[in-house]
């Protein structure tokens, strides 16, 4: 329950955008998104614990296979992490992850980049696409009052793009995951292959824990930022000056999102003195005097409200929103990608290792082709 509720209200601001619906819908279901992130990262944090018991019961069986074709069954007692091969491949383990979400990543990125020229191409080439595709609800709606049509961008491609980048680039993470135990075992024998398990698993768990906690944190971030929490849209900055603190938030909390959009700034543009609608206040000085409005989306200039307080803009455009695109950037691989794979990994080099049990320890009982081990039969 706790994990579907996000992608549900994610994808329900998805439809709301395709079918066109108003803006404000969008701003209920990024609230019920955010709190779905939070969600996400508790049913990720039970997903990451059952890999890590999963992980570890099929560590035990590994050793209890390749102890049972032992005579003095030493590595039935356990793992010797005094060994220098096994201490040498717990830090090789520990680095797999890494290099896994680094693989990944990289795969994010590089799809995500063929997605945007693609978008650039079609935005070039599409004869009037580029007019219609950045209006809002009630331009749209004005434009087609007008007799205008909508062009539409071409869907397939996009998804074709990204539907074939998630099969090619998960080929080198899955041959990094299946082939390590495999060489390592092939080579250096079960006792590498043990070490190289246990710092795999170790590495795993916290790496996955924090990549899906940080990629929430940062999403929520950007919506927190556009919602106007931190002044993004101007959070409620109505009444007079003799408005209590106490006041001031509950109003606060009452009036966010677009509602912010409706509150006055205390000067107009350079040719009126009436409060005027923020949203209104900013296009106009950004036609009237570039400079302030430049001043303005980059935090070096305040705006006074009708109320006398001085707040930073902080929604789109600026540079405060900008720096949480970025994270967010960065923050939906984690959460979505890397994170969530690491449980594969985990569970996957184990149980690799417990299938190829025997044929490890047919390498020179045990101690690989490099005989680095130091068992006996």
């Amino acid at each position: 329950a706790i994990d579907v509720y996000g992608p549900i209200s994610d994808n329900a601001g998805g439809i709301a955008e395709m079918v066109e619906l108003p803006s404000q819908v969008r701003d209920k279901t990024d609230a019920l998104d955010a709190a779905g992130n939070t969600t996400a990262a508790i049913g990720k944090g039970f997903a990451i614990g059952s890999a890590a018991l999963v992980s570890l019961a099929l560590f035990g069986a590994f050793v209890t296979r390749v102890s049972a074709d032992q005579t003095t069954g030493k590595l039935s007692a356990g793992v010797n992490l005094l060994s220098p091969v096994v201490f040498a491949f717990i830090v090789f383990g520990a680095m797999i992850p890494y290099w896994f979400s680094a693989l990944t990543m990289r795969s994010v990125g590089e799809a995500a980049n063929a997605m945007v020229k693609e978008v650039a191409r079609q935005w070039a080439e599409i004869p009037g696409l580029s007019d219609s595709a950045g209006l809002d609800f009630h331009e749209r709606q004005e434009w087609r009052s007008s007799g205008k049509q909508l062009v539409k961008p071409d869907y397939q491609t996009c998804i074709s793009i990204a539907t074939k980048a998630s099969l090619k680039e998960m080929i080198p993470p899955g041959i990094l995951v299946i082939l390590s135990p495999i060489l390592v075992g092939t080579f250096f024998g079960v006792e590498a292959v043990a070490g190289l398990l246990t710092g795999a698993v170790a590495s795993s768990i916290q790496l996955a824990i924090s990549m899906s906690n940080t990629g929430g944190a940062w999403d929520n971030a950007k919506k927190y930022t556009e919602k106007g929490e931190l002044n993004g849209w101007m959070a409620f900055r109505g009444g007079g000056k003799d408005m209590t603190e106490e006041q001031f938030l509950k109003q606060a909390a009452d009036n966010n999102g677009n509602k912010c959009m409706s509150q006055k700034a205390k000067y107009g543009s350079t040719g009126k003195s009436d409060p005027v609608p923020i949203k209104d206040w900013l296009a106009d000085v950004e036609k009237a005097d570039p400079a302030k409005y430049n001043k303005i989306m980059n935090g070096d200039e305040g705006i006074e409200t009708t109320d006398g307080r001085m707040c930073i803009y902080a929604g789109k455009k600026s540079q405060i929103h900008a720096a949480a695109v970025v994270g967010d950037t960065v923050g939906d691989p984690l959460k979505d990608t890397s994170g969530p794979a690491l449980n594969i990994v985990m569970k996957l080099m184990a149980i690799i290792s417990v299938v190829f049990a025997d044929f490890f320890m047919s390498i020179n009982h045990g101690n690989g082709l490099l005989h680095t081990g130091d068992l006996s039969h």
